[in-house]
């Protein structure tokens, strides 16, 4: 039995729906049933609650060998309960950003380090999912789309990207949940097709839109004055400190997603295809 945190979330909900083309029972936790009890299975029990407040579902942990974790500020009381209900195995949605030279002090990074070590500590099997930043963070673009008056303002637009699409994560998850065995242990970082800068990005989506935009530099002391009226602190200095980490060192693209899944990953273009009305 394999059990789904995040069951409704941009890369749970695609986990779920692969499990669902296979031959596999699950448990799938979610905040929201509605939204997973309109294309049921036999295959899948939704378990309602919140995965902050786990002494609420954690009897639904029983009978469980593999659980699908994604990231907590801290995962103790979660794994706790894991322990205590006899599961095994943890796939851990873990980021790419470990694997920086600025691990240390970068503070995603340092995040999801905490969580891997918390579950290397309770002595559970594991793989980690290293991904790099999701496609879908891009959605947060589309009001410089929806209403520029022919000029989009960002900083760091050099900035490089590796993104890789949700839907690369969710498969090779779903891959490495049903034969956990073949990759327990490993460390397995994800990244999209190529290497992008965010004008490249935003070039593309204003190609695709059939819109002749005009691309101007921010200040980073702009944009966080703007910005702080919309976000928490702590996530613009997380951008922050990706451009400045992505402008001054050589990312690279890693063959994980072609070898489990025998194709090459999906390209940003193809994502904002998918997407292109979000910025309409």
């Amino acid at each position: 039995m394999l059990f789904i945190t995040g069951a409704t979330g941009t890369v749970g909900n695609r986990v779920v729906n692969y499990l669902k083309l296979k031959d596999v029972k699950f448990k799938a936790l979610t905040r929201t049933p509605e939204r997973l009890l309109t294309d049921r299975t036999d295959h899948m029990i939704v378990v309602t609650g919140d995965i902050k407040d786990c002494s609420a579902w954690s009897d639904s942990l029983r009978g469980v060998e593999t659980l699908f974790l994604i990231l907590l500020d801290d995962a103790e009381e979660i794994l706790q309960a894991a322990r205590a209900k006899g599961v095994r195995n943890i796939v851990f949605l873990s980021s790419a950003s470990i694997n920086r030279s600025d691990a240390g002090y970068n503070e995603n990074a340092l995040k999801h380090k905490k969580v891997e070590d918390q579950i290397k500590a309770y002595g559970f099997q594991y793989v980690f999912i290293r991904a790099e930043a999701f496609m879908h963070n891009t959605i947060y673009w589309r009001d410089l789309f929806r209403y520029n008056k022919g000029k989009i303002r960002l900083p760091a637009l050099e900035a490089k990207l590796a993104s890789v699409h949700e839907t690369d994560i969710a498969e090779v998850i779903s891959v490495v949940l049903t034969d956990f065995g073949k990759f327990s242990g490993q460390v397995l970082t994800l990244t999209g097709a190529n290497i992008l800068s965010q004008r490249n990005i935003l070039t593309e989506i204003s190609k695709q839109l059939g819109q002749s935009l005009e691309l101007e530099e921010q200040t980073i002391g702009d944009f966080r004055s703007y910005m702080k009226n919309y976000i928490a602190e702590e996530y613009i200095n997380l951008r922050v400190q990706d451009w400045e980490y992505t402008v001054k060192h050589q990312l690279g693209v890693t063959g994980t997603v072609l070898t489990i899944l025998g194709r090459e990953p999906y390209t940003f273009r193809e994502w904002i295809a998918e997407h292109l009305r979000d910025f309409q």
